[in-house]
């Protein structure tokens, strides 16, 4: 007994000065991750007050600011890559402005389901394409669902993933014969990263019967021409530029435009416009914490807005 209460004596009394060892540098640790932290706040600040004498030289009047999008790189949010495009697409290219309704509204506001958040994964090809889905199908029913991105990112035939992708529309036309439809989010939830294909047995399974490029896959269709496409279907899935500033947008008209635009990187969808502001209704994938409630007025034809615009059919 006396050799046993000499081990748990000792034992003890290794842990107590293991405690005085080890136990101070846990505050210095602290201590650095809360000036990592103030020291990011602050470059986010200055590099905040710049841009924003750079839009007042430029007359730009739309409002920028810390937002959770901010703490990521636009690399790892816009991963939009139409030298993907599939070569055996079954999408249909009607040609510019092939389809302008003779009247349009000045303004409208078309169908939508809830802002979703892609997270630092490159996947907003995939949300794009869902959500026009999404849209279709409300469209269609008057019933708002939520689908699996994870599923497009996971389980897509070309290897596209949080590196990037296209429209993925193809991928759930069941004859296309890659998969039946989307399915549910709760067959397969969102994990932001490239998860192996793993889902749930027998799930339900919602169909694209058909989609279409408004005017071809690799241009900006005119401005009537993607209103009369939004006024139709709901609304389009586009593809776009961003830059720092789209990044930091925090609400207004957006019109920090450049004058030639030499790569498109994120894609969204249009849901609305109005000419009062010359200006579409952008829904994006980066949360209800950026720009106006995950939403952005931009101006019509800044940075390729509307490229490669299209809408599928539920």
């Amino acid at each position: 007994m006396k050799g046993i209460k000499k081990w748990v004596f000792g034992f003890c009394l290794v842990g107590v000065l293991a405690s005085f060892i080890f136990l101070p540098a846990l505050p210095v640790v602290n201590e650095e991750l809360a000036d990592n932290a103030v020291a990011k706040r602050e470059r986010l600040q200055n590099e905040l007050q710049q841009m924003r004498a750079e839009m007042r030289a430029n007359g730009w009047d739309f409002k920028i600011g810390p937002n959770p999008a901010m703490q990521y790189s636009i690399e790892q949010l816009c991963n939009f890559k139409p030298e993907l495009k599939p070569l055996d697409s079954c999408a249909y290219e009607p040609g510019d402005n092939a389809m302008v309704a003779a009247t349009l509204p000045t303004s409208f506001i078309g169908t939508y389901t809830p802002i979703k958040n892609q997270a630092s994964c490159g996947s907003c090809w995939a949300f794009s394409t869902i959500a026009g889905l999404e849209a279709a199908i409300k469209l269609r029913t008057g019933a708002t669902y939520d689908l699996s991105e994870q599923h497009l990112v996971s389980c897509n035939p070309w290897d596209w993933g949080c590196n990037g992708g296209f429209f993925a529309f193809d991928m759930i036309v069941p004859s296309k014969g890659y998969y039946p439809g989307a399915m549910p989010e709760t067959c397969f939830p969102y994990t932001a990263l490239d998860s192996t294909c793993a889902y749930c047995a027998s799930p339900t399974w919602y169909p694209v019967a058909s989609w279409a490029y408004v005017g071809t896959s690799n241009t900006v269709p005119s401005v009537d021409a993607i209103k009369t496409a939004i006024y139709t279907y709901g609304s389009v899935s586009v593809g776009y530029y961003v830059d720092r500033y789209f990044q930091a947008y925090t609400g207004g008209v957006f019109t920090s435009c450049k004058k030639k635009v030499n790569s498109i990187n994120h894609a969204v969808i249009l849901c609305g416009w109005d000419d009062a502001k010359g200006a579409w209704l952008l829904k994006n994938s980066w949360g209800t914490g950026w720009g106006e409630a995950g939403f952005m007025w931009i101006k019509y034809g800044c940075n390729g807005v509307g490229y490669g615009a299209c809408y599928c059919i539920y």
